[in-house]
This record gives C-alpha cells, sequence and structure tokens, in this order.
C-alpha cells in the first residue's frame, strides 16, 4: 500500500504539479481545462492528499510491525495474520477523516506565479485540510518515534538471536522512520522559516532587532514616559 500511495504520487507530482507551476507554456491549455471539467481537479486533488495521508498510515503499521518482529519473533507471523484484516481497513479508511471536507467542498485552480495550483473552498469552514493533516502526522510521528524507540532498544538485547534478515528489515524501518520525521518536521515547520529567512519585513516581526531590520526601511521605537505631576 505504502508503495502505491509513493507511486501515485510521484506521477501525480511530475506529470501535472510541476507542470503546472514551473513550465508555464502549458498552463493556459491546463488552467482553461481544469476551469470546464471540474471533475478532473477535484479527482486528482483528492487523489493526492488521501494518499498522504496513507502513507502516514502505512508508516506507523510497518514500524509497528517490525516491533512487534523483535518483541514477539515467535509469535510474530500468527499476530500479523490476525491484525492484517484491520490494519489493512485502518489504512483504507482513516485518511477520510483527513480528506472529508475536501471530499465535500469544490476544487478550482488558482493562479500564482506564472503557473496554477488547485484549492477549494471549504463546505465547513473550520475544517482545514492542513490542520488536518498536521494533526494526523503529527499522531503518525509519535506513534513511530515510540515504536522506533522501542525497536531499537530492544534489538540491543537480542541482537545475537535475531536472524541477519530480520536486523536489516528491523534498521530499514528505522531509516524509514528517520526519512519520515524529516519530512514531516520539514512540512510543518519548514515553509515558515523559509518565508522568515526570505523575508526582510518578516524576519524583523518576528525577531525585532535593528541589525535584522530590511535595508530602506525606518525602525521607530515607541516609549512611553509617565511623569509626576
Amino acid at each position: 500500500m505504502d508503495s502505491i500511495a509513493s507511486l501515485t504520487q510521484l506521477i501525480i507530482d511530475i506529470f501535472i504539479q510541476r507542470i503546472t507551476i514551473y513550465i508555464p507554456q502549458f498552463c493556459p491549455f491546463l488552467y482553461s481545462t481544469f476551469e470546464n471539467f471540474g471533475f478532473i481537479p477535484y479527482i486528482y486533488f483528492v487523489i493526492y492528499n488521501y494518499m498522504r495521508a496513507v502513507k502516514s498510515v502505512t508508516q506507523v503499521f510497518m514500524t509497528v510491525n517490525r516491533m512487534t518482529c523483535v518483541l514477539a519473533p515467535l509469535r510474530y507471523a500468527q499476530i500479523w495474520r490476525q491484525f492484517i484484516p484491520f490494519a489493512i481497513g485502518i489504512i483504507v479508511f482513516s485518511p477520510f477523516l483527513v480528506i472529508w471536507n475536501v471530499i465535500i467542498s469544490y476544487t478550482f485552480p488558482v493562479s500564482i506565479f506564472g503557473g496554477f495550483t488547485l484549492a477549494y473552498s471549504k463546505k465547513v469552514r473550520w475544517a482545514s485540510l492542513s490542520l488536518f493533516q498536521m494533526i494526523f502526522m503529527m499522531i503518525s510521528l509519535l506513534i513511530t518515534i515510540f515504536t522506533t524507540s522501542i525497536t531499537l532498544y530492544k534489538m540491543r538485547k537480542l541482537e545475537n538471536r535475531l536472524k541477519s534478515s530480520e536486523r536489516t528489515l528491523c534498521f530499514a524501518s528505522f531509516y524509514m522512520s528517520a526519512a519520515f520525521l524529516s519530512a514531516a518536521v520539514f512540512q510543518n515547520v519548514g515553509s515558515p522559516i523559509v518565508m522568515i529567512l526570505i523575508s526582510g519585513q518578516l524576519r524583523y516581526h518576528v525577531i525585532p532587532v535593528k541589525r535584522l531590520a530590511p535595508k530602506g526601511s525606518t525602525v521607530v521605537s515607541v516609549s512611553s514616559v509617565s511623569r509626576k505631576l
């Protein structure tokens, strides 16, 4: 399931998102197509965000899988034979908790820097896609850190009893968790950091130090003076 989600995101990213943002020659045709055939951006937007949520859930189950392999190596196969249908159900249906407002909303193209991207008008105003994605990813991140930590701790004690293939899978899971952690951190705090680094006015607003004020701007200091009568 993780491979399907990754491949789907990669295809959409290469053949739609990158083209609509970085190749303006195609934008007039694609923009008019997306406007005239509203079901195309709707399907693409729903599928892309659905697959993003799927990846968060599959990452959790992969780390839980490796943890059970270390904690219960003799009952590992039996546990997962019983648990797989439940895991598949969660992977398939839980992403709808993130995209349900997108499904019932209207999707449309928005011009940006010579290209365009997709946006949606929220049917339910408070139900923000970015908010649900952040909550979903943070929960997945906490579970991933917890399960990976237990796996690495137990591997130190059971290293001689583990097969070479099991150790390889555990380390592969650890590296995937590290990549997931990096992606989650960058997605949640990366954009604000980039904006602060690029914009001198925003940087000075966040860190009000005169030395950081943008060139050509006037820094005004306001102070209040109390006087005894």
